[in-house]
């Protein structure tokens, strides 16, 4: 199925005919989705069910994982449901039910629950009632490329009535900054209650764990515990191709132990859109293949260091400042294409477009001076990640099953 939406979407692209057919027909799915989930909503609701979904089913992770961790802990007695793709491999709690993602399964599970929660936009045509409650953490947060309807031109038909559509349908947003929650009223043209507390994922900058779990990532991979981590993880391109793969590992290697002492094993994860793609990379014993890892955070945790280009985890990882690294060599075509909410040279971050560059940035690379641009970055976008974020959401949800339970008492 995601072979072929890739092929829709590519030939959307290059021909408007055929994009203005793909249109139609998911319009009338849209309806056709619309009157189905009409009908499944004869099923009874239950009080204190909750469904969790990450990435079109594609993830175990991300904000609703921390979410879903945080309530079971606060209300083991609610029902946690996820909708994951058969083929994810992941460590998943015994507590929760797995539900095979698919467009049955999602409808009967979203119709009989209580509280939604995805990192993702849903289908055309899916209804809520108002005895529903769906929260919407999307998954990035103040980013460098525009999104939803900020991309505007470069936005596809379908696209234009699918952001404006899960809008409508949302009644939470969480973001971590003022910034952020600009650019979902804009972007997604939403709204409805915004809660600016931090990102759930992000929660784990501030646990006292991290040397357990730097140390569980280490034991995962077979890095030795005395090892450093650098994470390369650049985002993915419209085309699906990794043209732009081409860091000289070994005198990134190199380099790194001579600027910050140690050995270093590099960790590669590409995007969830390029998992594909990523079995077409050679790894060794020094690089290793991390895109099929599940949970992001937690290496963004164990990394000492990050090399990323366009993607928002670079925000993530310098939550608590640690050294990251742009590599960039497609830049200019990136810029003119996708469009950025900033420009590569106003972030803290040192940037390259070659090998050549990259490894000057990190010969050069002053930590107080760096950690000076991060700081004044945090200011500017109004950063407001303190470590609760996933307690504060989960609040929301308890508060809206608890209410509802006592107004039908009083009925």
């Amino acid at each position: 199925m995601k072979t072929f939406v890739r092929y829709l979407k590519k030939k959307s692209k290059e021909n408007a005919v055929f994009e203005y057919f793909v249109f139609v027909g998911y319009m009338l799915f849209g309806v056709i989705n619309r009157i189905l989930f009409f009908i499944m909503h004869v099923l009874p609701l239950a009080k204190n069910k909750i469904v969790f979904c990450n990435m079109k089913g594609i993830r175990y992770g991300d904000n609703p994982m921390y979410i879903s961790e945080a309530l079971r802990k606060k209300k083991p007695d609610y029902e946690i449901v996820w909708l994951i793709d058969r083929k994810v491999e992941a460590d998943i709690p015994a507590y929760i039910k797995v539900v095979q993602y698919g467009f049955w399964n999602n409808m009967r599970e979203l119709a009989t629950a209580k509280v939604w929660v995805d990192s993702n936009t849903k289908n055309l045509g899916t209804y809520k009632t108002k005895e529903q409650l769906y929260i919407q953490t999307w998954h990035g947060s103040y980013g460098i490329k525009k999104v939803a309807l900020d991309r505007k031109d470069d936005l596809s038909k379908i696209d234009t009535k699918l952001y404006p559509f899960n809008s409508a349908i949302t009644d939470i947003m969480v973001s971590n900054s003022k910034r952020t929650s600009e650019i979902y009223r804009n972007a997604f043209a939403f709204k409805n209650r915004i809660l600016e507390v931090g990102s759930p994922r992000n929660d784990i900058f501030f646990s006292e764990n991290s040397d357990e779990i730097t140390f569980a990532v280490k034991q995962y991979f077979g890095i030795n515990t005395d090892s450093h981590i650098v994470l390369y993880a650049p985002t993915y391109r419209e085309n699906y191709n990794i043209d732009f793969f081409n860091i000289d590992m070994n005198k990134l290697e190199q380099e790194l132990s001579d600027k910050f002492g140690g050995d270093f094993c590099i960790l590669v994860r590409l995007h969830p859109q390029n998992l594909k793609e990523a079995q077409n990379i050679k790894y060794d014993g020094h690089v290793l293949n991390a895109s099929e890892y599940n949970v992001m955070q937690e290496l963004l945790v164990a990394a000492d260091v990050l090399i990323t280009d366009y993607s928002s985890c670079m925000f993530d990882f310098v939550t608590v400042p640690k050294p990251c690294f742009i590599y960039a060599p497609d830049l200019e075509e990136y810029e003119h294409d996708r469009g950025n909410y900033f420009k590569m040279s106003e972030l803290p971050f040192p940037l390259a477009q070659s090998n050549d560059e990259l490894i000057a940035n990190i010969s050069n690379f002053n930590n107080d001076e760096y950690t000076a641009k991060v700081k004044a970055l945090h200011d500017r976008v109004g950063l407001c990640e303190n470590g609760n974020a996933s307690e504060i959401v989960v609040n929301a949800i308890i508060d809206f099953i608890e209410k509802s339970k006592v107004e039908r008492e009083h009925l």
